[in-house]
Order: structure tokens, then C-alpha cells, then sequence
């Protein structure tokens, strides 16, 4: 038998975006995520938020757009546990920044804005603010009023004073502007996740020391390099505990880890729970199908 999520966007072929408004949303899912772009408002309370490999904090005002096959989630926190909790979701299709429309002048800027290279991108409160009562609005809305509004919000965001936007998980000097040598980093850690990566490799890729490569790295992204290298796997095994039906072994090795002890244990640090539980808790919330 084949298990698919329930979270799977539920976008139709002839939709553009499917917008949801829950106005007191308990934050109960696990991490999970979509094939599809998502669009997040959460309102009046704290908490924390895992996109791709970084877990920070969140506020009573929290804008994020998630990329697709990104792992996600949120979870409020204990002091806001009686707190009404507002989220508006808008989710829409990956191949929206492809669409022909998107290569015009007027529009380009959404589609830049999509194609950053990086798990997530958060928005100011003042940008939250500007948006609010129109994301709150466009559930509500149907047909071409509905596209007008929506993109209208995309617009809205793209043009988003840059010193108030941060890619989520790459770098955090608020700009859009990547680093060559960090996306070179980045797409040799894609390439070469599941074998022993050293920092002389790194070194050598972007013509530093070793030494001068990982303080470059931690200046650029925030991140210890070790700590980038294990989150990234730790989510590649998530995505593969979901999918596959691969032991957890075999998706430890596959992922760069030698040792299942020491896997097992990162994961639990960075999940929340071990391996074989995150797969009982997906397969408990599945639909069969065929």
C-alpha cells in the first residue's frame, strides 16, 4: 500500500492559489511539507519555527513565504497556549515563477523575489502590517477578484524594502544579493551530502584555507558549517523517512552518517523525536491510496 499526506496541497489544475483563514489555528501539525510555494500570516502569539534546517523565533506578526519541498512547521509557545491564534495560508503552484506572465516588466519582480535560492524568505512586521487586512480579505473572495488581490499581495512583497527581508537559512544581511562562494558551498552540499565533506574540500572549492572558508561561511549564513552540513542531511532524511520505505539504517548511510547511534541522535535533536517514531506519527496521519 501506498500512503500519500494529508497535508498535500489540495491545488486543483486549473487553480492558481488556494487561501485559507483559520481564525484560531492550535498549531498542532508536525513538521511536514508541500510541492508547492506557501504563504504564512500568523498572528498574536510567540513561538517557534522550523524552515528547512533553522529553528527561530516567531512573533505576534510573522510573514513567510516557503518554498517548495521545503520541510516546515510551527509551534506556539507555552505562555500563549490560551492565545487565539489567527494564521492565514495562501498556497500556490512551484511553476508560477515559469509562467510567461512572470517574465514581463510589471511582474518580474514576484518572480525574482520566488526564485531566491534559500528554504524560506520573512518579512518585517511593517511589511506584515501593509498586508494584513488584504491577506485576511482574500479567503473571503472568489474569481478575478480574488487573482487581483493575490497578486497584488505578491507585489506588494517583492517591492518589500530589501533591509526588511531576510532569506531564511542562507544569510542574514537582509539582502537578495548571494554570495557566488556561498551558493557554490551550497550546491556542493546538494551534490555531495551523502559522503565525508571536509573543510579542505570547501577551501579548495572557493579558494580559501579551510579555516578563512568556515568563518566565511558562518559570517555570510549565521550557521557553523557542521551545523548547515547536519541539518541539511537530517532534513534529507525526514523528506526519505516520508517517502521511502527505506530502513532507517539504509537512509542514515544514504544521508553521510556512519553511525545510526549518532544519527539517531541528531535527529531526535533536531526533529523533536526519533526516526522510527516521525514515521509512525506520518503513517498515523495518511490517507491509503488505490
Amino acid at each position: 500500500m501506498k500512503y500519500i499526506l494529508k497535508e498535500i496541497t489540495p491545488l486543483g489544475g486549473n487553480d492558481l492559489f488556494i487561501a485559507n483563514h483559520w481564525p484560531d489555528n492550535q498549531m498542532d501539525f508536525p513538521l511536514h511539507f508541500h510541492e508547492d510555494y506557501e504563504l504564512n500570516l500568523t498572528l498574536h502569539v510567540r513561538g517557534k519555527r522550523t524552515v528547512g534546517n533553522l529553528v527561530e523565533d516567531f512573533t505576534e506578526k510573522d510573514l513567510v513565504i516557503t518554498n517548495p519541498n521545503v520541510l516546515h512547521c510551527y509551534k506556539r509557545g507555552e505562555s500563549y497556549a490560551n492565545v487565539r491564534c489567527e494564521v492565514v495560508v495562501v498556497q500556490f503552484s512551484k511553476n508560477l515563477p515559469s509562467w510567461g506572465i512572470f517574465d514581463t516588466d510589471q511582474l518580474r519582480p514576484i518572480r525574482e523575489m520566488l526564485c531566491q535560492p534559500a528554504p524560506g524568505i520573512r518579512f518585517s512586521e511593517d511589511t506584515a502590517d501593509r498586508v494584513r487586512d488584504r491577506l485576511l480579505r482574500l479567503p473571503h473572495l472568489e474569481g478575478f477578484e480574488a487573482v487581483l488581490l493575490f497578486l497584488d499581495i505578491l507585489h506588494e512583497l517583492a517591492c518589500a524594502d530589501r533591509t526588511k527581508v531576510e532569506l531564511i537559512g542562507l544569510q542574514g544581511d537582509g539582502s537578495f544579493a548571494h554570495s557566488r562562494r556561498i551558493n557554490k558551498i551550497v550546491q556542493f552540499v546538494e551534490q555531495n551530502y551523502s559522503r565525508k565533506i571536509s573543510l579542505d574540500e570547501i577551501g579548495r572549492l572557493v579558494g580559501m584555507p579551510a579555516s578563512s572558508a568556515s568563518r566565511f561561511f558562518k559570517k555570510r549564513t549565521r550557521h557553523n558549517f557542521w551545523d548547515y552540513l547536519s541539518g541539511f542531511r537530517i532534513n534529507r532524511a525526514a523528506q526519505m523517512i516520508i517517502e521511502t520505505e527505506h530502513t532507517i539504517s539504509e537512509i542514515s548511510y544514504e544521508c553521510g552518517f556512519n553511525n545510526i547511534s549518532n544519527f539517531n541522535r541528531v535527529f531526535r535533536e533536531r526533529i523533536g523525536t526519533t526516526p522510527s517514531d516521525y514515521r509512525r506519527k506520518f503513517k498515523a496521519s495518511v490517507i491509503p491510496k488505490g
